[in-house]
């Protein structure tokens, strides 16, 4: 399995999505901080904690990587029964279960690994910065680093599995389009934030439902690949 990973990463030139994901980083990191820095002039000042600052940032890295997730799995599965291509790859003397799984372990592994790597450099990022910037109010220390790891990483796999819904929509009718318009809503339904001029909640605060959706999008993922030893992909 490992190795047929590592065939679709060569075939499919995965390092080019490094790129990506140093401007999704950028982007999302630089915007953040200007509005932190902006809201300094206003009557509540600076934001009030780094826990309220990294929420804004959650929230923008779970709705980008969600994308970035449905764009990699059109290039990886949705383009390739497209083109048709995917039939020359079910002539290979592998089992084609296989060769699906392997190609939504790869998208799943590097959705979820960029989400968690891109929080957690940010975090870090946040760590230098904040002495001479202040960003938000008060200070940010390693253990605050340390105690966001386990939630950070938790997010990273749950919404790594959310992104595998869209694999629904865009195989109805083979459509990159389809995939990544789905995509889209369904990361700003989940993490779109609603306050009451104190309190903000999302969809994404509720535990139940971003657990649910994650489940969701692996049996949405195994139904993908359950009957293709079977069914004509002609």
């Amino acid at each position: 399995m490992l190795s047929l990973i590592k065939l679709e990463w060569r075939k499919h030139h995965m390092e080019r999505y490094f790129i990506s994901f140093f401007f999704c980083v950028v982007a999302i990191y630089g915007f953040v901080a200007f509005i932190s820095l902006a809201s300094k002039n206003d009557v509540d000042g600076a934001m009030g904690s780094f826990q309220e600052f990294m929420s804004l940032v959650n929230i923008l890295s779970n709705i980008t990587f969600i994308i970035l997730g449905s764009v990699i799995l059109s290039r990886l599965i949705i383009s390739e029964f497209r083109m048709k291509t995917m039939q020359v790859l079910f002539t290979y003397p592998i089992k084609r279960k296989k060769l699906l799984f392997a190609k939504l372990m790869l998208a799943y592994l590097f959705t979820a690994g960029s989400l968690f790597a891109g929080v957690w450099l940010m975090q870090i990022i946040t760590y230098f910065l904040q002495p001479s910037l202040g960003l938000f109010e008060g200070t940010v220390s390693i253990q605050d680093l340390v105690a966001t790891l386990p939630k950070t990483l938790t997010n990273a796999l749950t919404m790594g599995a959310i992104s595998l819904i869209p694999l629904f929509f865009g195989m109805r009718k083979k459509s990159t389009a389809a995939t990544i318009t789905s995509a889209v809503i369904i990361g700003f339904l989940i993490n779109a934030t609603v306050s009451d001029g104190g309190e903000t909640f999302s969809l994404a605060d509720i535990v139940l439902i971003p657990l649910i959706l994650a489940i969701l999008g692996i049996g949405i993922a195994y139904l993908s690949f359950r009957n293709i030893d079977i069914k004509d992909v002609g």
